[in-house]
């Protein structure tokens, strides 16, 4: 969603708010702004579109100079993306600067409010009532008003908020939405994710729920709401400078599929032993609950993690002797079936901070549902409020189609999976010599796939250039990573991409094969390899330009298609781990050669924290 940042200290605040906002327009990207303190008057400028627009904007007309000052990039929910709509927002007298991230549920009877007592709105945002309600109940201390305020906003939100009387201070407050907050030598900085904070600091805390963090040129004070104060416990990030960079990339995205091999070696590391898996988190959350008797397990995320779900949810039925369900976050948030103490809940996030799956969480545990989190991010809220985490080790992301997100996550899934069979005794026990011996080499042949497949299909996406339609079909598995492959196609290539269950195909999909049209029909699984074929013929026979996806050698695929993309033969659980590899690779050469930026697609944002 919309991005945070505030710096404080001895240097140019305008250059070092605009390069970390730059690190997080994959937060949202349609408008950006900034507030600058020079200790006497705050300085404003805001920009509809990239955090370009509002660089060059500040390049022909300066605002002052300043060593304090807050600044977003925005994805717009309340309000269309125009420069009033843009943030930093304040009041009309210009006493309190805002940005926020998240939505504030009530501001609707906040702004009747404000307005039968004399306040004038000038945008259509929910932000808006904030500042208002900051000069409304103005104590003429700054942190006394910050404390009226906050307690009568309901919703998940992040605020950084400067005063015109106290040009000195930044305050800051998070509830259920990141912000975090780098530590510096004499100068602090906020940030909604790590990545914008690593130039300048690896030494960071996340505010948490409820508290309050007051950021002055000497020194930075966490206290609860309250007013009773908290030692804040910084943590090290270990990311480096070439995880961030692009290095000799030209994209994001394409660097982070080609990071996949080693996001992949990464969690598996530690975590295959001999003859074993072993995942310490794990055990200790079955040890704490005694948990042998479960009874039902729902995976739950959204998007590409719940594509990730889905796949886990086949693994595991394969696996165990108990239901497996795959839920939408969004859905399970508001509609789910019973839910008690014998009821597994996984949730996943690549960022950990998705506001419907963070949703869900509480909804788990609510009924005393166990919970397990698989993320990217350590102090994310996912990872802190679930009661066990499996961190992914894939790096940071900043291309906002997920990649190598969704192979670590099938990744960690299958592991826990493993560890699940044995300590459920899931009839599935005799399978996993066979499967530890296949994880052993994925890293590898997630490796052989890009050497494979990466000229191939560069010259494929030519194909699709003047296509305004594109089919995926494929059984069980495949099916799955149809609608995976689909969403990439949509996301960055903005291709009318659709996904459909091989076998259905002619009770109605049939109609829209045409002479010509692209379909890419996956067929990885070797027990449904004879019924895929069949599928295939029919969508020939109805004259359709037939890309197979199969393993290496199979002639059988090979003869009923117009071209195929042979990927390596490995155990049928991992194939949606490698047959993905060719199809994210599709979506990123069908966007650039679309002329798309693949990276910073329209009208979509990385980290969804608003629901």
């Amino acid at each position: 969603m919309s991005g945070i940042v505030g710096y404080i200290g001895k240097h140019s605040a305008q250059s070092i708010l605009l390069d970390c906002l730059k690190k997080l327009d994959y937060r949202g990207y349609d408008s950006a702004g900034i507030a600058v303190s020079d200790m006497k008057t705050i300085g404003l400028r805001k920009e509809k579109g990239r955090v370009e627009d509002l660089e060059a904007s500040l390049q022909l007309e300066p605002i002052q100079p300043g060593c304090l000052g807050i600044g977003h990039t925005r994805w717009a929910s309340h309000g269309m993306p125009t420069v009033e709509n843009s943030h930093p927002l304040c009041d009309e007298e210009e006493r309190f600067y805002v940005v926020h991230n998240g939505i504030i549920e009530n501001y609707q009877q906040l702004k009747k409010f404000l307005i039968a007592e004399g306040h004038h709105f000038q945008t259509d945002t929910d932000t808006e009532v904030i500042p208002h309600l900051l000069a409304h109940y103005d104590t003429g201390n700054f942190e006394e008003t910050v404390r009226i305020v906050i307690p009568q906003l309901k919703g998940a939100f992040a605020l950084a908020i400067m005063a015109k009387d106290h040009p000195n201070q930044i305050i800051a407050i998070s509830y259920d939405n990141p912000l975090i907050i780098g530590f510096g030598h004499g100068e602090a900085y906020l940030s909604s994710d790590i990545p914008a904070l690593l130039p300048y600091t690896k030494e960071i805390y996340p505010i948490k729920n409820g508290e309050m963090a007051i950021l002055t040129q000497t020194n930075v004070e966490v206290k609860t709401l309250s007013g009773e104060k908290i030692l804040p416990k910084k943590t090290a990030v270990h990311w480096s400078h070439d995880e961030l960079s692009l290095q000799d990339y030209d994209h994001y995205m394409l660097k982070e599929i080609m990071e996949q091999p080693e996001a992949i070696k990464r969690t598996l590391k530690n975590r295959l032993a001999a003859g074993d898996v072993i995942i310490p988190e794990v055990e200790e959350f079955f040890k704490e609950r005694q948990l042998t008797d479960i009874e039902k397990i729902t995976i739950v995320g959204s998007g590409t993690s719940h594509h990730s779900g889905m796949i886990g949810k086949k693994i595991l039925e394969t696996m165990l002797d108990i239901p497996v369900e795959a839920a939408i976050s969004s859905e399970f948030s508001c509609e789910h079936g019973h839910l008690n103490e014998k009821h597994l809940v996984i949730v996943m996030s690549q960022s950990g901070e998705t506001a419907d799956t963070i949703s869900a969480l509480k909804n788990a545990k609510k009924f005393g549902a166990p919970v397990i989190a698989i993320t990217n991010y350590r102090k994310s809220t996912l990872g802190r409020k679930s009661d066990c985490l499996i961190y992914t080790h894939a790096g940071p992301e900043l291309a906002v189609a997920a990649t190598k997100a969704y192979t670590t996550q099938i990744t960690a899934l299958i592991l826990l999976t493993i560890v699940l069979t044995k300590k459920l005794n899931g009839p599935g026990e005799d399978k996993i010599p066979v499967l530890l011996d296949a994880l052993h080499s994925l890293a590898d042949d997630v490796e052989k796939c890009l050497v494979m497949t990466q000229d191939a299909i560069d010259q494929f996406a030519q194909v699709t250039n003047d296509q305004g339609h594109l089919f995926l079909i494929g059984r069980g598995l495949d099916y799955v990573l149809a609608l995976e492959g689909a969403l990439k196609l949509q996301e960055v290539a903005y291709l009318h991409a659709d996904a459909y269950a091989a076998g259905e195909m002619k009770h109605g999909t049939m109609a829209l094969i045409t002479p010509g049209v692209p379909v890419i029909a996956l067929a990885t699984q070797p027990h449904l390899r004879d019924k895929a074929i069949n599928n295939i013929k029919e969508v020939k026979a109805r004259d359709a330009y037939v890309v197979g996806v199969t393993t290496t050698g199979d002639d059988e695929v090979s003869a009923v298609v117009d071209e195929v993309l042979y990927i390596p033969e490995a155990h049928p659980f991992l194939m949606p781990i490698l047959a993905a590899i060719p199809l994210q690779l599709l979506a990123y050469y069908a966007g650039t050669v679309r002329g798309y930026n693949v990276d910073r697609p329209r009208n979509l944002a990385k980290s969804l924290t608003v629901e």
